[in-house]
This record gives C-alpha cells, structure tokens and sequence, in this order.
C-alpha cells in the first residue's frame, strides 16, 4: 500500500492552514445509489428521554474495538431522534434478526416517536431500552460524538451484551432480506 502523508503536507492550504480539496465531491445521488449495494445489518438505537424512550432504525453500525468493548454508529441529523440521541447518557442497540422485519419498518416510519416501542420491549428506567429476542443487544454509555456532516457518529462503550443464534435482517438495496446464518460460502 503507498503512504499517502507525504500527499497531504505537498497539498495547498488557505492562509489560516486549512486544507484545500484536491478531488472533487463525488455526485450525492451515485454516492447514495452505490451505499444501497452495501449489504448491512440492522439495527435499532434506543434511548430514554423526560418524554419517555425514543429510538430509530440504523443500518451504520459496526463493532470498533474488542478491548474495551466498543460500537460505532452513525445517525442521519435529520431524523426525528438524532437529538434525543444528542443528549442521552446511554444507548441500547438492538441486532434484528430476520423475523423482526416488522420492528425495522415500525422504527424507519419518521411519524412515530414513543408509539414505536411495543410491549416486546425491555422498558427498565435503569437501562437502555432493548428487544428482547434481537440476535444481539449491546448497550452502555456514549463515549463520543463526533459531528460528520450530514451525519453524527456515534462510539458507545459495551457495557451489556445478549445474544442469540438465527439469520440477521439484512438492508440490501433499499430494501429487507433474511441474511445466511451459519452457511459457508460456495
């Protein structure tokens, strides 16, 4: 792989020393098209508020580190929970299995809020709000946002994990798949 550093101290900067971009943006419509051939798993983020628990579907997610134990998550600014998410203390993250489609397309719905949080819930004051029955629940405190323009990230320190065997729900092409679990590759 090149080292690219040496790119980065030739680049020209403005007079305050910002960086000035040597490639253009990409087209926000091909970008968009191409991240829908990204197969990803699904997730949803939950959080308490005064008003009561509010999440949302993500499909940004990723493990970060293994010690400590860490998650990496991404939440468009746009969404009706992204300041709910803001000024949480801690957050659960629930990994859907496939037969919680229904749980997905309740949570991407922007004209809900707390009506989306069933009796399927974990609804415990003390903790995160969690689905029980999602292949995976991983929740704790926010670590740190990080503002990414359209986005915020989100790293969120482990503190809980509950996990299960079964196919995830899979975000393919704007749209819900069952994903292969335990099957090797042909």
């Amino acid at each position: 792989m090149a080292d690219t550093s040496a790119l980065l101290d030739r680049a020209p900067a403005t007079a305050d020393g910002a960086v000035v971009r040597l490639w253009p943006w990409a087209d926000p419509a091909t970008f968009k098209d191409s991240l829908a051939r990204l197969a990803s798993g699904v997730a949803v983020a939950a959080c308490w508020t005064s008003e009561g628990p509010r999440g949302l579907l993500i499909s940004s997610i990723t493990g970060l580190s293994a010690e400590p134990p860490r998650m990496l998550f991404c939440v468009r600014k746009a969404t009706s929970s992204h300041r709910a998410l803001l000024g949480a203390d801690a957050v659960g993250l629930s990994i859907l299995a496939a037969d919680q489609q229904a749980e997905a397309r309740r949570f991407s719905r922007q004209d809900l809020t707390h009506e989306r949080f069933g009796t399927a819930w974990s609804l415990d004051p003390a903790a995160p709000p969690v689905l029980p029955g999602s292949l995976a629940t991983l929740s704790g405190p926010i670590r740190s946002r990080i503002d990414a323009g359209s986005h915020t990230v989100f790293i969120l320190d482990v503190s809980i994990v509950t996990t299960r065997s079964g196919p995830p729900l899979v975000y393919f092409e704007r749209d819900y798949a069952a994903g292969a679990a335990g099957r090797e590759l042909q």
